[in-house]
Order: structure tokens, then C-alpha cells, then sequence
């Protein structure tokens, strides 16, 4: 008998109902399968074990053990599995709870933490492990398998003993007519049960599932009509109908949904237990429609969904009744199996969103919810093949923002998150109903358009760049950001890395023209961009093949008029294109990530070269080598220029670094925190360029810097333009000032030379005094002209 026939069933709750409701689903599946009782057993303790992790399981009746698993051959501890048993409370705890053993020894495992739930009035199921003890909800878990199981060892034995006397009343036919009915009787019900179960471990339709526990319910009670109603899920004072049988149209509008203490299947819901209303015209409860629909009498059970009551299965007939006792075991097994088909359906649906929500995730922006490259990539694809098919054409627009880093910097990135959020909703604003807005990184957004001509890709990308453009609040104030576009239309047999590809190489063109542009993919740029690639595949290997060498210009002191130090600037000699220049070269090794290879070869080679000036006697002699923007945020820097100085056996102040003023400002905290990690190395700072970056000079004292280089364009208009000589004269004071040694850039004619000597420049560099060279032509001291000249 269920419990729920003689009151109001236990409630329990778990931390993970739908995974339960899978493990007891499953187990249902498992111990079904089976003919007999003694192969049922066997296969739910090693069924039991494994959901439980358990390393040991066995089956215990009336002191013997019918079943178990994990122990040795010849050695299952039949005295300490009852003991245990004994100690849990045996069949009959109060509540039917599991109940919990400290320890239990078993050989070759040693001491085990147990737990033991009831199978039937009889039998008792019993798991044991090593290591963690079993959690709460394990224990409402087994509890349910005992039940599952108590159930199925039921069904078995009924079945076993209906067969016996089924046979018996084939001997005995004439004497027995009234007997081999009601085991027909009984041998339908066992088989439409049978039926159930595997439509659910088979994962049938839920509705299938449902309706034919209604229509099997009606059948096997002898009811004319049948209904299985759930608590609304939206309004827990409600039911609603979830399946029928025998209820025509007109009178199922009716019952969609009804308070939740309406009728008996209500207030089987509300009281946890069976209801049975032999008289249903006077059930206190009764549901109108019901009664004028001739319900004479009706009974319904609780159905469950973990363990808590959410609905009732109710069955009704036209005639006043009487239910026998029989007819309410059927009514309560049907309830049951519609307990579990409820119980898989939520499992598999929660597996279903879970998988959904992975799915999304793995395909979608986290931040903008918008498609990520690999789902932006996937609808590229499939626009090229259906364009392939319809002849239409598709278009590509990159979207990337306009110094948005400067956002985050000056901030925050949670602002900057509230920026790429509105932009979001206004690029997906702009564009229509069938194309597909991406973010692909950092501020990068992609457009994916179908059948649209030049002039209609170029429309979309101005709205797409004015919607961008309008003004963000930020800090308090309005904040203009605009957006570089770029555009690419497919090709015959073009592909979707392609067209990212080209998008993004006509974005970097807008950038490169000055921002806040729209251009659109060609040839030419195609042409440079394969350029672009073959000079960097020839850079890449030119490193390691002896194309690139070393010149060095002379630093020459005012003081003395010698060379106190030489800048490595480095060449590339390529054995087809001859000399190519740094300008070419260089932003190329930066953006590519060659830089760092190459600027780790730059500074071997010149601190050998140096160490090899330093044993031909210039011992005082230095070299000065600059890093780029990429260099200096390696974290492997330090490491880099100790080890070449290592190498070369050179003194750390022999080497000058230069970093440019742009560079220092990129990252203050970080800037300061390399520049002081280089001060301790002992090597010696030099900021390249100075005058033309956008640095507060505050930060001159804040950074361990050495030397100040004066960029040539100030240089330049020495002698001719009064703002350039007030310049170079403001940023010699400003050195002076600060104790930092100053040196001049670009000096070609003697004017400048002469300003910068009586300006009280600490020394020069550039073609007037010598142009780059290699090393083994490096002058001790400028020219004697220039000597006798200036004085």
C-alpha cells in the first residue's frame, strides 16, 4: 500500500530534484527489466551502489542477505551488514527515513560510513563507502529507490504468485472461473504498468505519457471518466488540466483551470492523501461542471515531482460507487507512475535549458548578448552558400571605435561595459531585420548583410557611423565617440575568414586616414595587405637568416667634443627588395609580435659590439638601444637586457634604453613599476622624443629617468623659428632643473649646432656630425671642422 493511502504522505525537498528524478528514473528502468525477484535484487544494489558511489551494497531480510556487491567472495559480513541494519532501526524506523551507522569495517576496504532506508515491512536496503560521509539529500535519493524498488519487488512477487495461480485455475477451470478472472484482471493491470514504465524510461512524449496513465487509470477502475491536474505554475492557487480521458469539449474548457480546493482532485492536492467522495452531488467540494455533467462518484491520488505534492490523477463514474480496496491500490499505482513520468519530464527539460543555456553562451557576446565570431563566422557561412544558390551578393561592415581605450583608461571598464551595451542597441537600431549584428572582441562589431549594392552598404554604414556618434553621457558630460568602418562585398568563392579578414584590413585603412572614415575593401588594398604579409613572412625569417645588421650614430659630449656613445639603429638588407626601410619595417615588427625577437637580437648585437669597443680600449664608451611600446610591456623584459649585458660581460650603466614619451604615458603604474625594475638592474633611461608626447612633466620626477632627447622636429627651426629655439631652451632649463643630462636629435647644419652649444646642450647627435655606420668605422670624436668652428 502506498503511504499516501492512510495519510498525508511525507514532503521532502533536494538541493538537485531534477538529478534525483533522473537517478530514480533510470533506476525504475533498471530493476523493471527483470523476471524474477532475486535478479531484481541483485541489480538494484549494484544499481544502488553505483548512484551512491558506494564502494559495498547488499539487501537484507529477517537476519540473511539476499543480494549484494563489493564484498569478497566467500566473505559478505552477513553479522555486521544486521547489525547495521539493526542499528538503523531496521524495516520499521519511525517516519520509514534512512537511517545512519558511523561505521561499518569491510575487509579490504576498511571502515565504511553506511546508510539503510526500508524496501517493504521485511527488507531493508543497505549501501556503504570510505571517505565522505552520505549528505541529506544522497539520503532522500536511496529512500526513493527503496520505495521504487519495494514497489517493483511487489509487482514481481504479484506477478510471480498470479502465475502460480493462474496455472492452478487452468487445472481447475470449472472451480475456479471467478479466480482466473480477477488474475486476468490483475495480469492487465501488471502489464499496462509494465507498459508505463518503459514509456518513460524510453522518454516518450510527455503528453503520450500522461494520457495513457489516464485513459489505463479509467480502464482498470471501471471509471467512466479520468483527469490528471498540476498546480499552475504561474499561479499556485490554481491547477490546471495537463490530460483527460472521457470528458468531451465543452465540459475540459471548463476545467483549464480551477482553484486549487475545487473538487476532489483539489482537495487530494491540499490534504496530500487519497480522496474518495462515494456521493459526489454531496462532496462539500464538489465541482459544479463535474456534477452536471452526471459525476455521480469519484476518488482522486496525489501526484508528486520531488518528493512535494503538485498534482492529483482523479477518476469518476456516472453511477454511485463504492471503490474496493483494490481499486484504490490501482488508482494509487497510476498516481505513482505518473509521479515519475512527471519527475523524468522535469529532469530532461532541465537538462534541455541547461544544454540551451550552454549553447548560448558558448555562441554569444557575455557582455552584449549579441552573436561571438564563432556564431558570427556560422551565419557568414551560410549567407555565402545561399548567395552561391540565389546569386545575391553579401557585405561585411567592421565596425571598431575610435580610441575607446582612453574610455576604459580614463573611467573605468565598467563604464566602458555601459558604453559597448548602448552601442550594441544602437548598431542593432540601425540595420534591418535580417542581418546580423556581432561583437567579435574588445570594441570590434561586425555587420552581416545580404543583397545590398555599394551605395545600400554605404547607407547602412553612415547610419551605423552617426548612430555611434551620438553623444554618450560620461563622467557628467556629453561624450562624442565616433566609429571607423570598413566594407567588404564577396567574391566567387570567397570564404568568411575572408571577408572578416578584408572588413578589418579596410577598417585599419579608414584608421590609418585619420579615423571616423567608412572604406571599402579593393584591390589595392589587397595588394598591400599581401604585401604586407609576404614582408612580414620575410621578416620573420630574416631574423634567423642574416638579413638584418646594426649601424650606430655617434653621440658626441659638447664638453670634449668625443663620442660618448653610439644609438643601434638596425637595417634590413633583403636579398630582393635590397634596403628596406625602418619606417617600413619596424611598425610592421611591432604590430606582428616580431618586435620581440627582433629587439632581443638588437640587443645582443649591440652590447657584443659594445663589449668588443670596451676591450679594443674605449672603455667609457656606451650604446644606446630603444624599446618599443610592445618591448617594454613584455613581462620578460628585465630578464632579456640582464641577460644580454650577461652575456656581453658589460657593466648594467653601459647600456642606455630609450623609450619614447608616448610609450611612458601608456600604462603609468606599470611604466613606473618596469622603470624602476630597470634602475635596479643598473642600466640607464633616456626618453626618446621628448617635447612631442602629451605627458604631464610632473611625471618627470615621478619616473627614475636619466636623459631627455629632444625631438629633431624642434631641431629643426634652431636659428629660424623663435618658438622652436624657446622650446629646446625651455626643455635644456627644464633638464638642467631636474639633474638629467639632455641630448639633441637630428643636428644637420651648423646654425643648429652652434644654438644648441650656447644653449647649454649636454650633446648632439646627427648627420652634421656623422651619419649611421657600422661598427667597426665608429669615430672617437666630431669632425675637426666642426671643432675649430665652434671653439
Amino acid at each position: 500500500m502506498s503511504p499516501s493511502a492512510s495519510g498525508p504522505a511525507p514532503k521532502e525537498t533536494t538541493g538537485n530534484s531534477e538529478w534525483h528524478a533522473q537517478q530514480l528514473a533510470e533506476f525504475l528502468a533498471a530493476v523493471s527489466v527483470y523476471e524474477d525477484e532475486p535478479a531484481a535484487l541483485d541489480g538494484a544494489v549494484e544499481r544502488a551502489a553505483e548512484a551512491m558511489e558506494a564502494e559495498v551494497a547488499a539487501a537484507v531480510r529477517d537476519g540473511s542477505v539476499l543480494a549484494s556487491v563489493g564484498f569478497r567472495a566467500g566473505h559478505v559480513p552477513v553479522d555486521a551488514l544486521n547489525a547495521a541494519v539493526a542499528a538503523a532501526g531496521g524495516c520499521g524506523r519511525a517516519g520509514g527515513g534512512p537511517g545512519e551507522v558511523p561505521v561499518l569495517k569491510v575487509a579490504g576496504v576498511g571502515d565504511c560510513a553506511t546508510l539503510a532506508v526500508p524496501i517493504d515491512c521485511t527488507t531493508t536496503l543497505l549501501v556503504a563507502r570510505s571517505g565522505d560521509p552520505f549528505a541529506s539529500d544522497e539520503g532522500l535519493l536511496l529512500r526513493g529507490m527503496g520505495r521504487v524498488l519495494g514497489q517493483a519487488l511487489r509487482m514481481l512477487r504479484a506477478l510471480d504468485n498470479e502465475r502460480a495461480l493462474h496455472a492452478q485455475a487452468l487445472a481447475h477451470m470449472e472451480e475456479n472461473q471467478r479466480l482466473v478472472a480477477v488474475l486476468q484482471e490483475r495480469q492487465t493491470l501488471l502489464e499496462r504498468l509494465f507498459r508505463i514504465q518503459r514509456s518513460i524510461s524510453h522518454r516518450l512524449p510527455i503528453g503520450d505519457v500522461l494520457d495513457s496513465i489516464t485513459e489505463g487509470a479509467a480502464e482498470l477502475v471501471g471509471a467512466d471518466t479520468a483527469s490528471l491536474r498540476v498546480i499552475d505554475d504561474e499561479d499556485h492557487h490554481r491547477t490546471r488540466l495537463l490530460s483527460a480521458a472521457g470528458i468531451d469539449r465543452a465540459l475540459m474548457a471548463s476545467l483549464t483551470s480551477v482553484a486549487i480546493d475545487q473538487g476532489v482532485s483539489g482537495q487530494a492536492i491540499m490534504r496530500g492523501r487519497l480522496v474518495i467522495a462515494e456521493d459526489y452531488a454531496a462532496f462539500p467540494y464538489a465541482h459544479q461542471a463535474l456534477a452536471t455533467h452526471g459525476v455521480r462518484s469519484a476518488m482522486a491520488a496525489p501526484v508528486y515531482r520531488s518528493g512535494v505534492v503538485v498534482g492529483s490523477l482523479l477518476v469518476g463514474s456516472f453511477e454511485p460507487r463504492s471503490y474496493s480496496p483494490a481499486e484504490q491500490e490501482v488508482l494509487l499505482a497510476f498516481a505513482e507512475h505518473a509521479s515519475l513520468a512527471l519527475n523524468d519530464a522535469a529532469a530532461v527539460d532541465g537538462m534541455r535549458r541547461a544544454f540551451d543555456d550552454a549553447m548560448h553562451q558558448a555562441t554569444h557576446d557575455p557582455l552584449t548578448g549579441l552573436p561571438n565570431r564563432s556564431l558570427v563566422i556560422d551565419r557568414l557561412d551560410q549567407a555565402l552558400a545561399r548567395s552561391q544558390r540565389t546569386g545575391g551578393r553579401v557585405t561585411v561592415l567592421f565596425a571598431d571605435l575610435d580610441r575607446f581605450k582612453v574610455v576604459n583608461d580614463s573611467f573605468g571598464h565598467s563604464v566602458g561595459d555601459g558604453v559597448l551595451l548602448s552601442i550594441s542597441e544602437r548598431l542593432q537600431a540601425m540595420v534591418r531585420p535580417d542581418d546580423t549584428v556581432g561583437r567579435l572582441a574588445g570594441d570590434e562589431f561586425v555587420i552581416i548583410c545580404e543583397d545590398v549594392g555599394d551605395r545600400e552598404a554605404l547607407d547602412i554604414a553612415e547610419r551605423v557611423a552617426d548612430a555611434v556618434a551620438q553623444p554618450i553621457l560620461l563622467g557628467g558630460r556629453e561624450t562624442v565617440i565616433t566609429a571607423s568602418i570598413g566594407i567588404a562585398h564577396a567574391e566567387p568563392g570567397t570564404r568568411a575568414d575572408d571577408m572578416l579578414r578584408d572588413s578589418d584590413v579596410a577598417m585599419y585603412r579608414a584608421k590609418e586616414r585619420g579615423r571616423s572614415r567608412i572604406e571599402l575593401f579593393d584591390a589595392e588594398m589587397r595588394r598591400r595587405m599581401i604585401d604586407r604579409l609576404e614582408m612580414e613572412r620575410s621578416l620573420r625569417s630574416a631574423i634567423g637568416a642574416g638579413e638584418l645588421r646594426l649601424d650606430y650614430q655617434p653621440i658626441v659630449a659638447f664638453d670634449d667634443w668625443e663620442v660618448v656613445a653610439a644609438e643601434a639603429l638596425v637595417r634590413w638588407h633583403h636579398p630582393e627588395r635590397g634596403l628596406v626601410e625602418p619606417a617600413e619595417f619596424i611598425p610592421l615588427a611591432e604590430e606582428s609580435g616580431l618586435i620581440l625577437p627582433l629587439g632581443r637580437w638588437v640587443l645582443g648585437e649591440a652590447c657584443s659590439q659594445l663589449a668588443a669597443w670596451r676591450a679594443a680600449g674605449r672603455t667609457q664608451l656606451r650604446v644606446t638601444v630603444n624599446l618599443s611600446a610592445r618591448q617594454f610591456a613584455d613581462p620578460d623584459l628585465i630578464d632579456v637586457v640582464a641577460e644580454a649585458l650577461a652575456r656581453a660581460q658589460l657593466p648594467p650603466d653601459a647600456l642606455w634604453l630609450e623609450i619614447t614619451e608616448s610609450v611612458l604615458m601608456e600604462e603609468v603604474t606599470a611604466t613606473a613599476d618596469t622603470l624602476l625594475a630597470l634602475k635596479r638592474l643598473g642600466v640607464q633611461l633616456a626618453v626618446d622624443d621628448f617635447g612631442t608626447g602629451y605627458s604631464s612633466l610632473s611625471y618627470l620626477k615621478r619616473f627614475p629617468v636619466d636623459m631627455l632627447k629632444i625631438d629633431r622636429s624642434f631641431i629643426d627651426g634652431l636659428g629660424t623659428d623663435p618658438e622652436d629655439g624657446a622650446i629646446v631652451l625651455a626643455i635644456v632649463s627644464l633638464a638642467q632643473a631636474l639633474r638629467l643630462g639632455v641630448v639633441a636629435e637630428g643636428v644637420e647644419h651648423f646654425h643648429q649646432l652652434e644654438v644648441l652649444h650656447r644653449l647649454g646642450c649636454d650633446a648632439v647627435q646627427g648627420f652634421l656630425l656623422a651619419r649611421p655606420g657600422p661598427g667597426d668605422g665608429l669615430p672617437a670624436q666630431a669632425p675637426p671642422a666642426l671643432l675649430t668652428s665652434v671653439g
